[in-house]
This record gives C-alpha cells, structure tokens and sequence, in this order.
C-alpha cells in the first residue's frame, strides 16, 4: 500500500504525521509540499 501525506515541513501536526508513517515501516510512501509539488518518494 502507498500513503500519501501533504506535508508541510513547518507545521507539528504534519510533522508527527510523517513520523508515524515511517514508524509503521509502511513499504511505499509518497510525500508532496503543500504546493502540491512530490519532494520524496520512498
């Protein structure tokens, strides 16, 4: 399964969001800035 996230680097709640995912050891995870532009994909 791939999660996606939103992620704006400046804001806690989506920080602590990111860090759960990869917590989860999830297999795929797509993180996109808040512009809507990809910045990481693992």
């Amino acid at each position: 399964m791939t999660v996606t996230i939103y992620h704006n680097p400046d804001c806690g709640a989506s920080r602590n969001t990111l860090a759960l995912i990869r917590n989860a050891k999830e297999d795929a995870e797509r993180v996109i800035d808040e512009l809507g532009k990809r910045v990481q994909h693992g």
